[in-house]
């Protein structure tokens, strides 16, 4: 049968709103995607063309019988990170996250000075934190949200004169559990049309 379009998804940024968003660990976290975030939730700036990358690894280990035919998988480990490359190398809350909050210190203008940022590069272990992504299309929203989630990686970051300074950070979800379901990573899809079909 030929593809229903009507199910097909091209993120694409909001027009209005931030695409990633990083909050304290425990901020309540939304359960629609459409609800206004709370103002904990501070936007991460711009991101790359290559967009947010979604990573799921299942290990498993294979029982094999006597004749050396596999009988069974159990899963062993499960892990889940997104790949997320921030282009905004100046942005106070990007760089708090890439670095650690308590590393970059922000001094405004002066008279006889310009606005200072200070960045410590430090050994300490990044936070965890709730992240979450938010992209469109018309209408149509998609949220992303990692209730417990923390910077593992930083790629390199090249300084030349011809690209812009770039983050690339993987996030790792952890399992979390309110009480009811447990997941790593919960996304909401709206598509925007409510049952009357008013806007």
């Amino acid at each position: 049968m030929p593809t229903d379009t009507s199910k097909v998804y091209t993120p694409q940024p909001p027009k209005v709103r931030g695409v990633i968003y990083r909050a304290p660990l425990g901020t309540t976290v939304p359960t629609d995607a459409t609800t206004p975030l709370p103002a904990a939730y501070l936007d991460q700036g711009g991101i790359s063309d290559a967009g947010i990358v979604n990573s799921q690894a299942r290990e498993v280990t294979k029982i094999k019988d006597f004749g050396g035919k596999t009988i069974a998988t159990p899963q062993n480990d499960y892990t889940e990170t997104l790949k997320i490359v921030f282009v905004e190398s100046t942005n106070l809350n990007t760089l708090k996250s890439v670095y650690g909050d308590d590393n970059v210190v922000f001094t405004p203008a002066t008279a006889t000075k310009g606005a200072v940022i200070r960045v410590d590069h430090s050994a300490a272990a990044l936070p965890e934190s709730v992240w979450i992504t938010e992209t469109v299309q018309g209408k149509s929203i998609k949220r992303q949200i990692v209730p417990i989630g923390k910077p593992i990686t930083v790629g390199d970051v090249v300084q030349i004169n011809n690209d812009v300074v770039k983050y690339e950070v993987t996030i790792e979800a952890y399992e979390f559990s309110n009480g009811t379901d447990s997941f790593f990573i919960r996304e909401y899809h709206d598509d925007g049309t409510p049952s009357g079909g008013g806007a």
